[in-house]
């Protein structure tokens, strides 16, 4: 089941509210759905169907009906637990993993959250206590809303369905704005609509009718370093990503892969293989860009190191180009609306277009690799902070002579001098931002035209991320980096745009980096192993050497993004011409428009460079226009056949074991 919805109203429940909230879902059940009714309290849940084909949708029930389970997710240890709970005399009625939470819950109450291995957003009601419970996932693949107001509650897997509700208003949450200028996304429990939160990450909600009370039944610990030689650190890390691997497999439709080409995606690949009854299914996306050019050689290095990891594997893999021209300003409203909230990741289209193809080719279920960078230190920024970490270590008045030096070093010099400023910043939160931001909460005063921005933004963000900072025990600030991204941007950003995009097309991913015990596993381990040699991801590098070639391996790090830069002076320029101009921006009122268009000017002529805080902009004023006054309207209902018509097919759909083409690769 992948989409869950509902009521608690002491008024008495709506039932029809609840049936307008499925509908407003059905791209996440296209297998049906059912809604249960029992006075104060009506809910639900959509179906795609992952196991069990032939169980009913929606709603499951223990024998006597008193326990209740909407179910959005996975639980990949259900079949051990099934049997624990029939040797405690519980009697199954189907072969679901929904059914192992109804029955645990009667077992064991809220407990049962601790016992579950998987991805989960769930609603339980209670009918003899009256009382439901909503629990969001440990790593926070997938999402849960939640809206309060005086005896009643809604819920739902996306806020569209929320928003069938007309009490609750289309209303800016203009703090919330300020952390997603800072970041490019939102922490919970915040959200962009006022009265609306979503649980995070590991957190437990209970309602009554009276009061609402959350907690936490899980967090990630960062202690002391494990004194795990390196080759011990490697032999764990390979034991736990397999076995990860391997659970995510569990499925009764046709599984596949996401392949970037780099090297989260390719190791879960490779080891799905060892558990694939034939070849794996891989899928990857490309751009049309003028052949040989500096575009082409940067931006589809992806597709060619994916097309070329497969053929070696023996995979059968699926590859798109993504169109350029005016259908991806028509595409992009679309995936704004999907989102729910604004979040400034460009890589939004090409994660809808993966998932597109995946459903099309008969393919409902995706495994990822999401999670690898925050859990192995696989980004720059973390061997960087290393250094700057080196440079802080000196004494201060050397730091004071040398850091103004530094800062006016010529350009082809500027690393030293980025670090020279960033050396300026030595609170944990600034540290953080100095890697992390999309607008310098410094600038917000020039930015925005909300009073006291800057420090409002840093107030709410210092309670979101301050005790973020502060948990790991360790020496490193790396580690503080990581974490803090692991447990919030990873959930809130990445997987939010990864649950809302491919479960738009109907689609399913699984991240097997986020499965709870390797993550325990991946925070016990030292820096040192991750960064040896100075080198990211080493420790996990070591630990597929013999599934994942050199190739892949050693490659440079590139992030998953489109030629976005590019398209903000092209073919998205339309967008950027009617959304951020002055008058809407002005009407809008959160943004100064002399700054955004300084900022939109100078990247549009060339002049400067400003993809990110153009980008985040755009996608704070087309969320705007879509969510809040309507302005932007998407046609019609996006599908997964939509989709692919703003693209070509570029490879043929299997790859034999073979030669792998050349690939030439120009870095950023």
């Amino acid at each position: 089941m992948c989409g869950i919805f509902g009521e608690y109203n002491l008024a008495g429940a709506d039932r029809a509210l609840v049936e307008r909230m499925a509908q407003r879902l059905a791209h996440r059940g296209p297998d049906g759905f059912s809604v249960h009714a029992d006075g104060v309290f009506a809910f639900g849940a959509g179906r795609l169907a992952i196991i069990d084909l032939n169980a009913p949708p929606g709603v499951l029930f223990s024998e006597d009906r008193q326990t209740a389970v909407a179910f959005n997710g996975e639980i990949y240890n259900h079949r051990a637990l099934r049997a624990e709970l029939e040797n405690a005399g519980h009697h199954f009625a189907t072969r679901t993993d929904t059914e192992v939470i109804v029955h645990g819950y009667e077992q064991w109450g809220r407990g049962v959250l601790d016992r579950l291995r998987g991805m989960f957003a769930v609603c339980v009601w209670d009918a003899a206590q009256r009382s439901m419970l909503l629990a969001r996932d440990r790593a926070g693949e997938k999402p849960l809303y939640y809206a309060p107001a005086e005896g009643r509650l809604c819920f739902a897997s996306e806020i569209k369905a929320l928003l069938a509700d007309a009490a609750l208003p289309r209303a800016l949450n203009a703090q919330a704005a300020l952390a997603y200028f800072a970041l490019g996304y939102i922490p919970a429990p915040h959200t962009p609509f006022q009265g609306v939160h979503k649980l995070q990450p590991g957190e437990y909600l209970t309602y009554d009718g009276k009061r609402v009370v959350t907690g936490q039944y899980w967090r990630p610990s960062m202690p002391a370093p494990e004194g795990w030689s390196y080759a011990e650190s490697v032999a764990r890390t390979r034991a736990a990503l397999a076995e990860a691997v391997e659970m995510r497999m569990m499925s009764d439709v046709p599984v596949g892969a996401f392949l970037s080409g780099g090297l989260d995606s390719s190791a879960v690949v490779a080891l799905m293989r060892a558990s694939a009854s034939g070849p794996v299914r891989t899928f990857t996306v490309g751009f049309e860009l003028p052949p040989g050019s500096t575009l082409d050689s940067k931006f589809n290095a992806d597709a060619r190191f994916a097309e070329a990891f497969a053929r070696e594997l023996g995979a059968e893999h699926h590859a798109i180009t993504i169109r350029e021209d005016d259908s991806l300003c028509r595409l992009l409203p679309h995936l704004i609306c999907s989102m729910d909230e604004p979040i400034a990741q460009p890589s939004i289209i090409q994660t809808v277009f993966v998932a597109a193809l995946a459903r099309t080719q008969g393919v409902p279920v995706l495994l990822s690799g999401e999670g690898g960078d925050e859990l192995f230190a696989g980004y720059p920024h973390f061997r960087s902070d290393q250094k700057l970490a080196a440079y802080l270590r000196l004494p201060a008045v050397v730091r004071a002579l040398s850091t103004p030096l530094l800062e006016r070093l010529p350009a082809r010099f500027e690393a030293a001098s980025r670090m020279a400023e960033k050396s300026r910043r030595i609170d944990p939160l600034s540290r953080y931002l100095a890697w992390k931001r999309m607008i310098d909460p410094a600038d917000f005063g020039e930015a925005l035209r909300l009073p006291d921005s800057g420090d409002l933004a840093r107030a709410l963000l210092e309670r979101s991320l301050g005790p973020l900072l502060a948990a790991p025990q360790t020496p490193h600030f790396a580690d503080r980096i990581a974490y803090a991204g692991l447990v919030s941007w990873l959930a809130d950003d990445s997987n939010m745009r990864v649950d809302k995009l491919s479960m738009a097309m109907s689609v399913e991913s699984r991240a097997p980096f986020e499965d709870h015990p390797l993550i325990d596993l991946a925070l016990r381990i030292p820096l040192e192993h991750k960064l040896r040699g100075g080198t990211v991801k080493h420790v996990l590098k070591s630990a597929v050497q013999d599934i994942v070639p050199a190739s892949v391996r050693n490659r440079p790090k590139w992030g998953f993004v489109p030629p976005a830069s590019e398209w903000l002076r092209t073919v998205l320029r339309p967008l950027v011409e009617r959304w951020l101009a002055p008058e809407y921006v002005a009407h809008v009122g959160v943004m100064q428009p002399e700054w955004v268009q300084q900022r939109v000017r100078g990247h549009i002529d060339r002049r400067e460079y400003h993809l990110w805080p153009v980008w985040t902009a755009l996608a704070f004023h087309l969320w705007h226009a879509v969510y809040i006054d309507e302005a932007l309207r998407p046609e019609g209902t996006l599908t997964p056949e939509q989709v692919l018509s703003y693209s070509r097919q570029t490879t043929p759909a299997s790859c034999t074991p073979g030669a792998p083409p050349a690939i030439s690769v120009q870095t950023a």
